[in-house]
């Protein structure tokens, strides 16, 4: 082993000397450096901390109406710790204060990727509305840079949020726009995604022969695509669709096949296998297996109470 210092630990410790020498913006710029350092070491809670008090200096010394470029970089490495962390709400509400000084700062690029980085965040502390204003801000701007693909993720992400709103009628306007685009785009990938969350809002409001029709392309590329897991989702969505169209043989079918192969995933995905047995268990009840339907509603009893929530228990 060499015993030649790493040179990151020389840098570190002389840029801990300098504080003790320095202030003003000089000793924001030694705490942001160090936080570089921190990053890179993956010690983000000590990175914070550093960022923290470099922007107590740059706000004390007039803000971003002084220092804009030097706050910008240092919030947005707050959001990197942030997220490293798993703390979305934070990782939101950072961005929003992104977009605030991209917007002082006249980054309109840079307003747009802040602003929908945000509502990524609040999506996923289910702040639905939020969510949905931020990715409807995004698409709503002038971007010189706008492709068929960000315009179609923007109406992706639109229709995702409209849906958790309940909203399925507007979800599925939306979600049928980003497919176009996809579609213009010659990405089937994301063609696919358009037709897994439409499938989801046609079910909602009941309309099976459309919910079908997607489903049907969405299992169509899970196995060309050769993914196992996407498939196990893909026939849950068709095995419902078959259920609203009540093609209940069908149903029973692809609703088995759904729970054969998500219940082989290692991180259970409880709530697709407690929604594909109560799917499965009304199409047994449909077929006259009722005493079937029964059994399996009890098994999953004591599971659903515990995710789902007594009141919500079979």
């Amino acid at each position: 082993m060499s015993a030649e210092k790493n040179p990151n630990d020389t840098r570190e410790q002389e840029l801990w000397e300098r504080i003790s020498t320095t202030e003003g913006a000089e000793r924001a710029e030694v705490l942001d450096e160090l936080s570089h350092l921190a990053y890179n070491r993956n010690k983000y809670n000590e990175c914070l901390q550093l960022i923290e008090s470099s922007l107590e200096i740059y706000y004390k010394l007039g803000g971003a109406h002084n220092y804009l470029k030097e706050m910008t970089h240092l919030y947005e490495g707050k959001a990197y710790c942030l997220e490293n962390l798993k703390r979305p709400k934070e990782v939101a509400e950072t961005f929003e204060v992104i977009a605030q000084l991209k917007a002082i700062d006249q980054d309109d690029e840079g307003l747009i990727e802040a602003t929908r980085a945000a509502a990524r965040a609040w999506y996923e502390v289910k702040e639905w509305q939020k969510c949905l204003d931020g990715h409807t801000a995004a698409k709503d701007s002038i971007d010189p840079d706008a492709t068929p693909m960000s315009m179609g993720i923007d109406l992706l992400n639109i229709g995702m949020a409209l849906a958790k709103l309940e909203q399925h009628q507007a979800a599925i306007e939306s979600h049928l726009s980003a497919r176009k685009l996809f579609k213009e785009a010659k990405n089937p990938e994301y063609v696919n995604w358009a037709d897994r969350y439409v499938t989801v809002s046609y079910a909602e409001i009941g309309n099976g022969p459309e919910a079908k029709f997607h489903a049907k392309h969405y299992f169509n590329y899970s196995k060309v695509a050769e993914d196992m897991t996407m498939e196990g989702f893909a026939r849950l969505s068709l095995g419902k669709a078959h259920l609203l169209c009540q093609e209940y043989e069908d149903a029973e079918r692809q609703l088995v096949a759904a729970l054969e192969q998500l219940t082989l995933e290692e991180k259970k995905p409880w709530e697709e296998i407690l929604e594909a047995n109560r799917a499965l268990a009304q199409a047994l009840v449909a077929l006259g297996k009722e005493e079937e339907a029964n059994t399996r509603l009890e098994r999953i009893a004591t599971i659903e109470e515990t995710i789902c929530g007594d009141d919500k228990a079979a």
